[in-house]
Parts: C-alpha cells; sequence; structure tokens
C-alpha cells in the first residue's frame, strides 16, 4: 500500500533524542555568549585596574566553560547525528521495499539510473535538511542570550543596530524564492546524468565493440553541462545572498563605531563595554547568517521531501484481491481466453488481440513469429508480471487475478535470452532458485544442468563471484547458471524465452542438452527458433502483430495453405541452420 511522505512520522520513533538534543541547546548556547561578558570584565576588571589577583582566575574561567562546552556540544551534536543515521536509513530501507512491490510497468517507464538516483540519493540530502533542527533551536536561543546582553549593556545602541533587520528579511525571502527554481530542477537533472552512467556501465563491452565512445562520451557531457548550470545558477543565489548579508550587517557596525565611540569619549560608555558590545553583536551576526543557510537547507528538504513522496504515491497496478487464493499445484489446465494486453505506459497500442489457447499438464506449446510479434509480452502475463487488458488467464479455472500472486509465480520456472544474474557467487546465484534449499540440492540442480563440470574448473569452483549480470562467465556458462536454478525452483511449468540464442555451436548445443532434460515431466511453453524444439510441440501458435495467424502441429501447419506464415518460419530457420 502506497503512501505520502512526511519526515515528522519518520522523525516521531526518535522523539527524545531529539528533545534532548534540543534542550542542550540551551546551556550551549548560554557557553557560546559566556565569552561576551567576559570581554567586559577582562578589559575593566583586569586590564583598567590592574588586580593582579584575578589574572589567574580569568584564564581558568575560560578553561573552565570550554571544557563544559566539550561535553554539551558533542553530546548536543551526536545525538541528532543518531536520529540522522537512523531516519536515513529507515527512508531508504521503505524507499526500496516501495519500488520492489511495484509492479513491472513502472521499471519500463523510469530509466534504472533515475531510479538508483531518486531511492539511493536523494535520501542522503534529507540528512542536510535534518541537521538544521539543533539549529533552529540553538541559534536563536544564542541570538536572544546576545541581545538581552547587548539591551543590558546600552539599549538605544541595540535598537539602532536593529535597523538592519528588515533589509535581511528582505535577502534571505529572495534567497529562498531563487532557490525553489532551481534544486528541484538540480535534482531532475543528476538523475538523469544517473541514467547515463548506469547504461554506459552496463552496456560497456557493447560501446568497445561498435566504437560507442565518442557517442556516450557526448551524452554524458552534455548532460553535465545542464547539471552543472543549474549548480552554478543555485551556487550563484547561495554566494550572492552571503556577502548581502554582510554588505547590510556592516552598517550597524558602522552605527556601533560611530555612536558607540562617540559614547566612550563622552565618558558615559566604558571601553569594556563597547568591546562587549562588538563582540555580542559579531557573534549576533552569526546566527542570522546560519539561519540563511538554514533557510536553503529547509528548501531543499521540502523539494527532496516532494520526490520522496512521489515515489510512495506510486500505486501498483498488480493488485491482489484480499483473502486471494493459494494454489500449490497445476493438475487440469492453463487457458488463455480472449486475451488482450497494451503496456501501462501506452495503453492506445494494443500489443495482443484476443489470444486464446490451452495447455494441459506435461504438453508442450510453442510460439512462433516475427520479433515485435507479442512472444514475449504474451509469456509475461502468465505469472502476472503484468495483468491483461481484456480477457482472461485461468489456472484450473480460477482466474489468476484472483489467486495469492507469491504461490501463482512459484509454479513457474522462466530461462531467457535475457539472462539475469547477481554480483555475487555461483552458489547463491543457483540458490535464488529456491531459498529454502540445501546446498546439495543446489550442486545436483546443477549438475543435472550440464554446469558442474565447468564450475568446479573453477579456482574457487562453487564460491566464485560472477561479476555484474556474471560478466565474468561465457554465454553458455550464464545460460547453465539460469537453467540450474530453474532445475531448483522444481516448478510444474517452465517458459523458455528464445533461450538458445546468441549461443555459439558448442555452447549451444551443451544448454540445449540441458533444456531437454529439464522439460522432462515439465508443461512447456516455448519460444525458440531451433526447429527440433518446436517441431515436437504438441500445438504451435504462429503469433503476427499480436494475433494467432495459425495453430497446429507441425505436420498440419506444414501441410496448411492457410496464410503460409509457418512455413516461411520454417524455410527461415533451416536457411539459418536452426535445424
Amino acid at each position: 500500500m502506497s503512501r505520502q511522505f512526511s519526515i515528522k512520522g519518520y522523525l516521531f520513533p526518535y522523539r527524545f533524542w531529539i528533545l534532548s538534543s534540543a534542550l542542550l541547546a540551551i546551556p550551549l548556547s548560554a557557553l557560546r555568549a559566556s565569552p561576551v561578558p567576559l570581554i567586559k570584565y577582562l578589559v575593566d576588571d583586569l586590564l583598567v585596574s590592574r588586580d593582579q589577583g584575578k589574572l589567574l582566575l580569568f584564564p581558568l574561567l575560560f578553561l573552565g566553560l570550554y571544557l563544559v562546552n566539550f561535553v554539551v556540544r558533542f553530546l548536543h551534536y551526536y545525538l541528532l547525528r543518531k536520529v540522522i543515521a537512523r531516519v536515513n536509513q529507515r527512508v531508504k530501507n521503505e524507499l526500496f521495499e516501495h519500488l520492489m512491490g511495484l509492479s513491472a510497468d513502472y521499471y519500463t517507464a523510469q530509466s534504472s539510473g533515475a531510479l538508483v538516483s531518486r531511492a539511493g540519493q536523494d535520501p542522503n540530502l534529507i540528512d542536510q535538511g535534518l541537521a538544521t533542527i539543533n539549529v533552529v533551536v540553538r541559534e536563536p536561543l544564542t541570538f536572544l542570550a546576545l541581545f538581552g546582553y547587548s539591551l543590558y549593556l546600552n539599549w538605544k545602541l541595540t535598537l539602532l543596530t536593529f535597523l538592519i533587520f528588515p533589509p535581511l528579511v528582505l535577502i534571505f525571502m529572495a534567497t529562498s524564492r531563487n532557490l525553489k527554481r532551481y534544486i528541484g530542477a538540480m535534482q531532475e537533472q543528476n538523475a538523469r546524468l544517473f541514467s547515463i552512467l548506469q547504461e554506459s556501465f552496463s552496456g560497456f563491452r557493447v560501446i568497445k565493440l561498435f566504437g560507442l565512445e565518442q557517442y556516450s562520451r557526448k551524452k554524458f557531457l552534455e548532460q553535465s553541462e545542464r547539471y552543472t548550470t543549474l549548480h552554478l545558477k543555485m551556487a550563484k543565489v547561495e554566494e550572492l545572498s552571503h556577502p548581502a548579508v554582510e554588505l547590510v550587517t556592516s552598517f550597524a557596525i558602522a552605527l556601533v563605531i560611530y555612536y558607540g565611540g562617540s559614547q566612550v569619549i563622552a565618558g558615559t560608555m566604558t571601553s569594556g563595554d563597547l568591546l562587549a558590545f562588538f563582540a555580542a553583536f559579531a557573534m549576533m551576526m552569526n546566527p542570522l547568517r546560519t539561519m540563511n543557510d538554514v533557510n536553503l537547507r529547509l528548501s531543499q528538504l521540502r523539494t527532496v521531501g516532494a520526490r520522496i513522496g512521489e515515489i510512495f504515491s506510486w500505486k501498483s497496478r498488480i493488485v491482489e484481491k484480499p483473502g486471494a487464493a493459494l494454489i500449490t499445484k497445476f493438475e487440469r489446465e492453463l487457458r488463455l481466453e480472449d486475451v488482450r494486453f497494451s503496456y501501462p505506459d501506452a495503453p492506445e497500442r494494443e500489443i495482443l488481440k484476443g489470444i486464446s489457447f490451452s495447455l494441459k499438464p506435461g504438453s508442450r506449446v510453442a510460439i512462433v513469429g516475427e520479433s515485435g510479434a507479442g512472444k514475449s509480452s504474451l509469456i509475461q502475463l502468465l505469472p502476472r508480471i503484468f495483468d491483461v487488458t481484456g480477457g482472461r488467464i485461468t489456472i484450473d479455472g480460477r482466474d489468476i487475478r484472483e489467486l495469492d500472486t507469491h504461490s501463482l509465480r512459484s509454479l513457474f520456472a522462466v530461462v531467457s535470452q535475457d539472462i539475469f544474474l547477481f554480483n555475487d557467487t555461483i552458489l547463491e546465484n543457483i540458490h535464488c532458485g529456491r531459498q529454502e534449499a540445501s546446498p546439495e540440492q543446489v550442486r545436483e540442480a546443477a549438475r543435472r544442468a550440464h554446469a558442474a563440470d565447468f564450475i568446479e574448473r573453477l579456482p574457487q569452483k562453487w564460491d566464485t563471484p560472477i561479476g555484474e549480470r556474471g560478466q565474468k562467465l561465457s554465454g553458455g556458462e550464464r545460460q547453465r547458471l539460469s537453467i540450474a536454478r530453474a532445475f531448483l525452483r522444481e516448478s510444474p511449468i517452465l517458459i523458455l524465452d528464445e533461450a538458445t540464442s546468441n549461443l555459439d555451436t558448442g555452447s549451444e548445443r551443451a544448454v540445449q542438452e540441458a533444456l531437454d532434460s529439464l522439460m522432462v515431466n515439465r508443461t512447456t511453453l516455448v519460444i525458440a527458433h531451433r526447429l527440433s524444439t518446436i517441431r515436437n510441440a504438441d500445438l504451435i501458435l504462429v503469433l503476427k502483430q499480436g494475433v494467432v495467424v495459425e495453430a497446429g502441429t507441425h505436420d498440419e501447419l506444414m501441410a496448411s495453405k492457410s496464410s503460409g506464415e509457418y512455413i516461411r518460419f520454417h524455410q527461415m530457420a533451416e536457411s539459418s541452420g536452426r535445424a
């Protein structure tokens, strides 16, 4: 269930730490302001009066204050850092869990690099906003303590300096307004930059093979320039605000020098009072500058919070019905009835247009057709990676939309041309097929997939790391690991999606032997170009532009004069050596 993002909900479990840190801001503010009256007494009581007895007192007092400051400051900052670290962890964890629960259409509509940026980078920007919690408490308290002492020293001079506050407020408002224009745009550009990095790294071999280094470099540099342009605009706003604050502040300093100096000359104010006032005023300006930075960080927090909230508002289109029935066996029939399908992000383009057929336990159905006919889209509907947009799919007479999704998917094992392997060991990659399986069962699955021999020849054998998507292995080795995973899964329905394509002859032979073994006693739906696999199917469906144009056995289709699509496919397969 998706929900809106609220940072308050994440802070509530750590309210004790936050409150403790906030309360420690009170003594810390007093400690930070304490050197100001000490300056007055240092000048008036020690330097002017030359009281030798107080010479040791002041250094010890300074050391004592900073020793207490050491303890208070550590606890004040560290407690909030604990909150920030835990909130960051929880936001990332829940973002990941939410994204893993979404339907596949979100991953077709969004680039993986953009999702990595939003789920991995955006929560880090929340840290900067949360770090302002103790600042919001501490700096105003420090300011008030110094302001009170300034009034005590000279209330007229204090009120004169406050003439600078209206222009300071205008600077803060203008800065906040302009930053809002850039922060969100910068995050979007950063997500696109991550997307380019991700596709460049994952497609590194293709880039090298086709000499696309310049193309990839051009894409990255153009996106980097867009991001940098926005970054510099934001930097201009930030860096203009700081000297603007200092410029306005200089007018107050000029007033202090003139008016305070005239009072010292007139004898109505001591030199210690003026120096203490100068110190108090200088320290008062630091909270104002800090609050300007807080304004920037809070603007960023609001923008990033809205982006994270957008992800939490995404809702999976694969909705499981309350009380969905568990299914553990496939006993009678898997049936597609007038199935229609369009991808959610392109509903106007219908991929499948009224597909109907059935599979009996132990049968083999082959689907053939040109690229783009809808074959791969069709097989994604069976385990509910996507939902049909028309018609229905049933297993043993029950609509799959009424079944528990996890138990439904446990009925299927898939071996495809697009092999996904984790950046982990060989053992763990096979183990993913059934996580409760024992190491012995994993090894047996590898043996049945004709993978054990090459695994045993590796230096680290089963503990060999295989790299991202298994890039340290050959195509045939990766495919046999995928088949081993399917063996381990022990699912009654097997889907083969062009599982031997893009393999050399030697690898294809080994993989095909493993697949022949895997298909024994299983219901199989196969998309393939290899004629021996298709020829033995109980039913062959010929798809063209999302429609079944021919259906029958190999012999029936070869004898048919209907459209000739299968005959053309057969001739092309023979000419390409896929016999």
